[in-house]
């Protein structure tokens, strides 16, 4: 028989169970029935003359021996022992194939924890071999496994459906399956261990220098080789179990020395963060037999995943990976193990892989990654493991032959691989959340001292007993003493005297009293009384410091000074330029800037009418009480509504509603506000009335948009206002509200934010000057919970159905209409307005060009 050597590629005929290997594969393997000959060994050298009958008598006695072996296990090199194993079982792999008369035979193992069934072939070259894994279910392979069943199929094999896919593999590589027969191996429990399976049968007295097809038995595997095998498959078995078993216990053995040794060597790692990461990684990849190995830490606050590498000059440089992405994100996202065993590039998500192999030169064929907790089980990390690394000598890995996988990493983590670094990570673990601890506190001491020494607030520590643990700076000058003065040591209660309470009670309560109340005292705007007699306003704040291990003990207190002296007279004087809320924001700012935010408001701007005419003929003293009553009748109104007085215009004000703090519902508060202006001017004009004064009237108008809001104006001299068109918008307005004799008019804007709450007629559909785009303005009349007259429904009837008929040109229709409103309400401005505009367009018919939609545009403010 003569001896192939199949290309990798014929490999892929293992799944569909048309495997087959060549000469040199270790066990469980492929072989042809000629290589025996070839092979170098003691084991095989004896088993090649051998006989069906002195065979069955070889397997008995070895498998009396096995027992032997398993009682001195411990005492051979496990190294060694890995090497007698392997010759051992290619051996009785390669006579069992000779026996049957089987041009190749593969023997897969069933792998139990991966539900796979695996063998090692032929890789073409040099007498390498490579691992291959196919599920346990599929293939010819898997169909004896699932099912249990021989299966023999004679010649033509390429009768059989089954064979399809070889057929079409075989077209590329260049063999040809004749026949086959797969058998499955039972323990005695009936469970599966492994399936032999053996192509080509071959005559007997066929030449290895024959083509193959001429060397075939048409007859195929026969009932007789059935029997024959069935005969010492027992024997077969028990050799490969205990074979398996020898493996794993030296594979486990060797793990548990390198477990401990990693252990040891954890557990003598400094606190250092840097060193730990090192550490544990270099353990890991020594204890797994890894290529590579790294430790992803948890980012919580970015969601991120994040390791530092050493680059080929030796420097540092960190990585970072998104939760979610990747592998290792995968990993770190479902908090479970993945195993991606040989070979990595058919992974349906390995493009990334992939990618970064190429840009790197490497070449990744297996990976393991697994998270690791800390005590309370929190995720603080992840472990990988890539390419374990094959036993044996290998030539070390050549980035010029990417993308093809190198002998040295065709190997894959096993089940025990887990189980091993799972132990290995509760120790990292520990190790890990130890230096993060100890970088933790650290940097909370140094934070500590920072913040102390920074803080504009006088901060003093004391012991149980009173005595002072420490002050920072602001301490020692609001009590009037030189910064350089210790006053560690001295009590607290002789440092520190209050005006207006005792302190030195408070101070006591505080140390020895358990309860609660005691425990956080607060006492706003009090006078502290300093060396150099100055008395400073203070906020002063007494808090226990409670032990950390039992919180019902008390460790000593911490008081907290807020100088608020100026503020206070600051605040004093603020408060009489403008709203409190606008004085607290602009005190919150550390810094006054030019330059403001984009915020949505409304604006509400009032203008007495007739103000000239008014006070033309008043002293000036009369004019300046007549608008301080007023302003402050109007003002109060602003402010009842969460309004904020942005500024006077002479006679006019300007009241801006959601800045500068936000307020959700600006439209309403600024509508509320302008009807109760209305109602607070009958007031104020019936005060005028009965001192014979001539009443005043006002206009209204009222915008929603958004603005910038903030400082405007120069480095030295700067106000907090609002500009923008929404702003203009709602100056044009009050403006243009005379027109239509309304007190208050709206924006459309505005309306939309509260025409559920108010009475409303829309007015006109109009451009100011100043502005392109056209606004729909609106009339308020009042609030929908208050009752409106009959006649005031009328006239919005009528108006809207003659607004309805304007714009659609039908300017006869919409005459009769506003001619109705008139006659209710001869004062009707806006009514009177569009009957002018009627008869205007009866006598000067508009074109589209004319018209404009029926905007009306003003060209005076």
């Amino acid at each position: 028989m003569s001896v192939s050597q199949p290309s990798q590629d014929e490999t892929t005929n293992l799944i569909m169970g048309v495997p087959h290997a060549e000469k040199g594969d270790l066990l469980p393997t492929s072989t042809s029935t000629g290589a025996i000959t070839q092979q170098q060994g003691t084991i095989s050298s004896f088993l090649a003359p051998l006989t069906p009958d002195t065979f069955k008598q070889v397997v008995k006695d070895v498998e009396q021996k096995l027992q032997i072996v398993n009682q001195t296990l411990s005492m051979l090199d496990s190294q060694g022992f890995e090497s007698i194993l392997q010759e051992m079982l290619q051996s009785i792999t390669l006579k069992t194939g000779e026996l049957l008369g089987a041009d190749r035979t593969t023997i897969f193992l069933l792998d139990e924890d991966k539900q796979q069934l695996w063998s090692i072939v032929a890789g073409g070259e040099a007498d390498r071999s490579i691992e291959i894994r196919i599920p346990a279910d599929k293939g010819i392979a898997g169909e004896v496994a699932t099912h249990k069943q021989t299966i023999n199929i004679p010649v033509d094999f390429y009768d059989d459906p089954r064979s399809y896919f070889a057929q079409e593999q075989e077209r590329i590589n260049g063999y040809r399956t004749y026949s086959m027969l797969a058998l499955p191996l039972l323990n005695e429990a009936g469970e599966l261990v492994a399936v032999v399976q053996l192509l080509n049968k071959l005559n007997s007295d066929s030449n290895v220098d024959q083509p193959l097809a001429e060397r075939i038995d048409s007859r195929g595997f026969t009932s007789n080789d059935e029997k024959l095998f069935r005969e010492f498959a027992p024997s077969i078995r028990l050799i490969l179990e205990s074979s398996r078993s020898f493996y794993v216990a030296t594979q486990k053995q060797r793990a548990a020395a390198a477990l401990m040794k990693a252990i040891k060597s954890l557990s003598q790692s400094s606190l250092d963060l840097e060193d730990t990461l090192n550490r544990v990684m270099d353990e890991a990849k020594e204890l797994m037999n890894a290529d590579r190995s790294t430790l992803w830490l948890i980012d919580s606050d970015r969601q991120e995943l994040w390791t530092r590498i050493t680059q080929y000059d030796g420097s540092r440089k960190e990585l970072r990976v998104p939760m979610g992405k990747g592998f290792v994100g995968q990993v770190a996202t479902s908090r479970k193990t993945l195993n991606i065993g040989f070979d990595l590039y058919k992974h349906p998500d390995s493009d990334t892989a992939k990618q970064l192999d190429e840009q790197n030169g490497y070449r990744t064929c297996s990976l393991l990654c697994m998270p690791v907790f800390n005590a309370d089980q929190k995720l603080i990390g992840i472990t990988q493991l890539v390419n374990k690394r094959k036993k044996g000598d290998f030539p070390n890995y050549n980035p010029s032959d990417w993308p093809k996988a190198p002998e040295c990493f065709q190997a894959s983590f096993d089940r025990n691989d887990e189980e091993f670094m799972e132990a290995f990570n509760i120790q990292a673990g520990v190790a890990l959340q130890n230096a993060k601890l100890f970088a933790t506190v650290k940097q909370q001491e140094q934070m500590q001292r920072d913040i102390l020494r920074s803080l504009a607030n006088g901060v003093i520590s004391t012991d149980k007993t009173g005595h002072v643990v420490a002050a920072n700076e602001s301490a020692k000058r609001l009590l009037g003493l030189p910064t350089q003065e210790r006053l560690e040591g001295q009590l607290i209660s002789n440092l520190i005297q209050i005006k207006e309470g005792d302190f030195s009670q408070w101070c006591a309560d505080a140390l020895n009293n358990p309860e609660s109340t005691s425990q956080e005292q607060y006492y706003p705007d009090r006078t502290l009384l300093s060396t150099q007699s100055e008395e400073r306003s203070i906020n002063l704040s007494i808090n226990t410091i409670a032990d950390a291990s039992d919180q019902t003990q008390v460790r000593g207190a911490l008081v907290v000074m807020d100088d608020i002296s100026d503020e206070k007279r600051l605040k004093s004087t603020m408060y009489r330029y403008m709203t409190q809320e606008l004085a607290e924001e602009l005190l919150k700012l550390d810094d006054a800037k030019l330059g403001g935010d984009r915020k949505e408001v409304s604006i509400l701007f009032s203008d007495i009418r007739g103000y000239t005419t008014l006070t033309e003929n008043l002293e000036a003293e009369e004019v300046v009480s007549m608008l301080n009553e007023y302003f402050e009748s109007m003002v109060e109104a602003v402010f009842k509504y969460k309004g904020t007085l942005d500024k006077y215009i002479g006679d006019a004000i300007m009241a801006v509603y959601g800045s500068p703090l936000p307020l959700e519902e600006h439209a309403w508060m600024a509508v509320q506000t302008s009807l109760e202006m209305r109602h607070r001017l009958e007031e104020f004009n019936a005060r005028r009335h009965g001192e014979n004064k001539p009443p005043i009237r006002i206009g209204i108008g009222i915008n929603s948009d958004v603005v910038i809001s903030g400082n405007i104006g120069s480095s030295k001299r700067m106000e907090f206002t609002a500009i923008g068109d929404g702003v203009n918008l709602g100056s044009r307005l009050e403006s243009v509200s005379k027109q239509y004799g309304s007190d208050i008019v709206i924006s459309d804007k505005t309306y939309q934010h509260c025409q559920n709450n108010v009475w409303a007629r829309e007015l006109d559909y109009i451009r100011v000057k100043g502005r392109n785009e056209p606004v729909a303005i609106y009339e308020l009349l009042g609030l929908r919970s208050d009752p409106i007259s009959s006649k005031k429904m009328q006239i919005i009837e009528y108006y809207q159905q003659g607004r309805k008929y304007y714009l659609q040109r039908d300017f006869d229709q919409a005459q009769a209409e506003f001619d109705r409103i008139v006659a209710i309400d001869k004062s009707d401005r806006a009514a009177i307005l569009h009957l002018q505009r009627c008869q205007y367009w009866l006598q000067n018919p508009p074109t589209e060009a004319t018209w404009d939609d029926g905007v009306w545009t003003f060209k005076d403010k």
